[in-house]
């Protein structure tokens, strides 16, 4: 495909989930702080900056731009219309943003994880007053750590010479624009082509780093997830109460939000960064990506309104206090003034 279509493609594609993103968001913030009965506490706040998280990542997805290209022994991820590209450092810094918000998002459902398994333990007094209140604020910061420690495993990407000369000619033939002019962090497999080709291990420390970070909060999830299964389904055979339906509810909106990243993009960036390694020869722009990562805060939300029947009574509220302050305001005729007793006699 030329690379006008796909890049106008690619920007009406990230337009429009942008849009969505924020309504939908927007009003599951609204709901969740207005009409829901019983999300509340520490939960209701998590689902509160769950959702801002996703705007905000929307929002740098719009400013950024980032792309992806595969070429041959080499995954770039680099950015062209970025509002930044005024400066190269500009642009390589906002890249490093938006790679903080990919290991931000991951970190902070991976806690939501471990506050819902520690919501259904029998010590859960015990272990959720470590997530009440202001408290939530350090597991805020321990998210934004973990995106941290995604970044710094992206500057080990930093271009040089050797990566430069190996991308030259790809990106004057695709972009039409000097690679030294661009900002990019490329992971390239090997320094020479070759028998006498040698690993890059800059590279390998990147995926290395950002590899421990998926596996460790991966297993976190997976064993609070299988721990609340069996919590969840105890308690079911045993009753069937309002409140033990909502936390089945969370438990499958939990599943399907893991799911949702898992396929729409750490398995298809984690495949596009490691098929370098294996020496393949191709050439194609891989940011059909980018669709998985620009949709994933729009379908998060739309989880949560779905699965989660909470937010349905909640919605049905606002249309019908909508509707009636509409009836208010456009509806209805002002009352007649009664007759008084004066003009009654007469």
């Amino acid at each position: 495909m030329p690379l006008e279509p796909l890049s106008l493609l690619t920007a009406n594609i990230s337009r429009i989930c942008y849009v969505l993103t924020v309504f939908f968001n927007t009003s599951l913030i609204f709901l969740t702080i207005k009409f829901t009965r019983h999300i509340v506490g520490t939960y209701r706040n998590m689902i509160v900056t769950f959702a801002i998280f996703g705007i905000i990542f929307s929002t740098a997805d719009i400013l950024i731009r980032p792309l992806f290209h595969s070429y041959n022994g080499c995954f770039v991820y680099f950015t062209l219309g970025s509002a930044f590209r005024f400066s190269k450092n500009a642009s390589e810094i906002s890249l490093l943003v938006y790679s903080e918000f990919y290991g931000l998002i991951l970190a902070f459902l991976t806690v939501q994880f471990v506050y819902r398994a520690g919501l259904l333990s029998k010590s859960r007094k015990h272990w959720t007053r470590h997530f009440d209140g202001w408290k939530l604020v350090f597991w805020i910061i321990y998210a934004i750590s973990i995106g941290a420690a995604w970044v710094f495993a992206v500057t080990f990407l930093k271009s040089d010479d050797t990566t430069n000369n190996y991308l030259r000619k790809m990106f004057l033939s695709n972009y039409g624009v000097e690679i030294s002019t661009v900002a990019n962090y490329p992971v390239l497999a090997y320094n020479e082509d070759g028998p006498h080709k040698t690993v890059r291990w800059n590279s390998v420390k990147c995926i290395a780093i950002s590899s421990f970070i998926m596996i460790i909060h991966y297993c976190i999830m997976l064993i609070c997830g299988i721990y609340m299964y069996q919590r969840i389904k105890k308690n079911f055979n045993t009753s069937s109460t309002a409140h033990e339906k909502l936390q089945k509810q969370f438990f499958h909106a939990l599943i399907y939000q893991t799911a949702a990243p898992t396929l729409f993009f750490q398995v298809p960036v984690f495949v596009v960064i490691v098929a370098p390694f294996f020496d393949l020869k191709f050439n194609f722009n891989s940011s059909i990506v980018i669709y998985g990562l620009s949709a994933y805060p729009l379908v998060d939300s739309l989880i949560l309104l779905k699965v989660v029947e909470e937010y349905k009574h909640a919605y049905s509220r606002f249309i019908g206090i909508f509707l009636k302050s509409c009836a208010d305001v456009f509806g209805e005729e002002t009352p007649r003034q009664p007759p008084t007793l004066t003009n009654a006699i007469r």
